[in-house]
């Protein structure tokens, strides 16, 4: 596929998205410039960065290699992002979509957790869940049983519009 290819596809995909196109094996055949800040120039090489790696997952789950599959809250060298990657069964398409970390978005969240009637603990609870992160691991973070969380979970689903249920949230 090539560049202006590549580009008629996706005109708008904004300043934001990295986007990455390689062929089935795994040779990169186009980055936009965002996808190039994240991995470095690799147009024409075997890409072996971490979204391969995280790619080896679809590719041992599934009994064709074709399939997609979202990567919530992962780090890819060293940038944190949402990832899908994407095989089609002609090209492997990685999307990137970075994630800022700073106090300015969990404060946004938090006002708008607590408008929707959210104690302090139901917030804290919410923001890890926006962040991927599984049962298990806010259970273990905060030192409640599975059970507890479970609880908590339900009360906030009740304070919360339908399109923040955890299958909507967490991917």
């Amino acid at each position: 596929m090539s560049v202006l290819e590549v580009d008629k596809q996706f005109p708008n995909l904004g300043s934001k998205l990295g986007l990455c196109v390689k062929d089935l094996d795994k040779r990169v055949l186009y980055q936009n410039e965002n996808c190039v800040k994240t991995c470095g120039l690799m147009t024409g090489q075997v890409c072996g960065k971490t979204c391969m790696r995280l790619y080896h997952q679809i590719e041992e789950c599934a009994a064709v290699s074709e399939g997609m599959k979202l990567f919530k809250a992962t780090e890819i060298e060293g940038h944190k992002v949402d990832a899908l990657i994407v095989n089609d069964g002609n090209s492997i398409t990685t999307i990137l979509y970075p994630l800022d970390e700073d106090q300015d978005k969990f404060k946004k969240q938090e006002i708008f957790f607590q408008e929707r009637g959210l104690t302090k603990s139901e917030v804290r609870i919410m923001q890890m869940v926006m962040q991927g992160m599984t049962n298990a691991a806010i259970a273990e973070k905060l030192f409640i049983s599975k059970a507890t969380l479970k609880t908590h979970l339900n009360n906030i689903y009740k304070k919360l519009p339908a399109s923040m249920r955890p299958s909507q949230v967490r991917g």
